[in-house]
């Protein structure tokens, strides 16, 4: 249970003071807070009384970065099956040509100063799209005060609270806002099992239950020195794949991939064939959904078996019953499993110096 970081801290991950200086900003707080988070974004989602404008749109899309675009992501891939118009998540500053007055256009920045979505949204604005914003505030806010546009404000947390951090407050009052608006059925009944299952899941990966009992700990440990490659069967653990990935590169400070079932199968798959120095470097991960079908399921327990032969393959099976459930359950767990390896590393989860840089450096331009 104990490693050297790159700080030659001695880790040991039952014991919270000897990785707690790592965590100056607070992430494994935030994580453990997040069923209260969902519970208080959703009385946001539910207080939000959408205008009649928005509804019947021919056309949806979001645009964000980050953590906003994941959130995007994963309600693209929880409203896919019932949704009769197409909804895409942009992560640009320009907009695809269909974007007009018939567009459900959802501005998403937890800062409200995402360059690239202050950009989308004006054109958005000018070609008369029908635009709803959330954000914490930053320009965003003042922009859709001065266009009289509608505004969900989800709170600024202190301390500040970073953008992965919030997917409660970036998702769920856009799954409310979408089941105002006839999009998202059943809403209200997912997100009490949703809270519940979180809620029990944090019961058993919380920092002061031991590695022999945790599973986020068993799987940081086995992945720490790995790089994590995530594997999702397609729709809602697709999504949850690529939280799990951008979780470790942000939080843990590691190289991560993440691909989806059933479209590995023609590609990646024959990828492993002739780099077996390379597959003892990479730890493999496969999401399922709790009843995944059975062709699918056919798909990864072959596949498993086949990479098994190159590299470790660590399969786990969503929880709940609803589509939402399965999905947080899912990234709760990647969550704590990415600040753990964090710990093990001997970083800091907070820190994003090479986004700061980058910022910074195009600020100068």
């Amino acid at each position: 249970m104990r490693a050297g970081g790159s700080r030659a801290l001695r880790v040991d991950l039952d014991r919270r003071a000897s990785y707690q200086a790592l965590d100056p900003r607070g992430l494994l707080d935030f994580a453990i807070g997040l069923p209260e988070q969902f519970a208080h974004a959703a009385c946001i989602g539910k207080a939000f009384r959408p205008p009649a404008s928005l509804r019947n749109s021919s056309a949806i899309v979001l645009s964000g970065m980050g953590g906003s675009a994941v959130a995007g992501d994963l309600l693209a891939r929880l409203c896919e099956h019932h949704l009769a118009v197409p909804f895409l998540v942009n992560r640009d500053y320009r907009l695809p040509e269909f974007v007009n007055r018939e567009t459900l256009f959802i501005a998403s920045s937890h800062s409200g100063n995402t360059e690239e979505t202050l950009a989308a949204t004006a054109l958005a604005l000018r070609r008369q799209a029908r635009v709803v914003c959330i954000t914490t505030g930053g320009k965003l806010r003042s922009f859709a005060r001065r266009h009289r546009l509608p505004l969900i404000s989800i709170p600024q947390t202190d301390p500040p609270m970073p953008p992965r951090s919030a997917l409660g407050y970036s998702l769920i009052p856009l799954v409310y806002l979408f089941a105002s608006l006839g999009l998202y059925p059943g809403a209200e009944g997912q997100m009490r099992e949703a809270i519940a299952l979180t809620t029990g899941l944090r019961d058993q990966l919380h920092p002061d239950v031991p590695a022999r009992r945790n599973r986020a700990k068993q799987l940081a440990l086995s992945l720490h020195g790995k790089i994590p490659w995530v594997q999702g069967t397609v729709g809602i653990m697709a999504a949850a794949a690529y939280r799990w990935r951008c979780q470790f590169n942000e939080n843990s400070k590691v190289l991560a991939y993440s691909s989806e079932y059933p479209e590995l199968n023609h590609n990646e798959v024959i990828g492993w064939e002739l780099a077996p120095s390379l597959a003892r470097c990479v730890s493999v991960i496969t999401l399922q959904e709790a009843k995944p079908r059975p062709r699918i399921r056919a798909r990864v327990e072959i596949t498993r078996e086949m990479m098994a032969r190159k590299a470790p393959v660590h399969p786990i099976a969503a929880e709940g019953r609803s589509p939402l459930a399965q999905l947080l359950w899912t990234i709760y767990l990647g969550d704590f499993t990415s600040l753990y390896l964090a710990f093990l590393n001997g970083a800091d989860p907070g820190a994003i110096t090479a986004i700061d840089e980058l910022k910074r450096r195009l600020a100068a331009l």
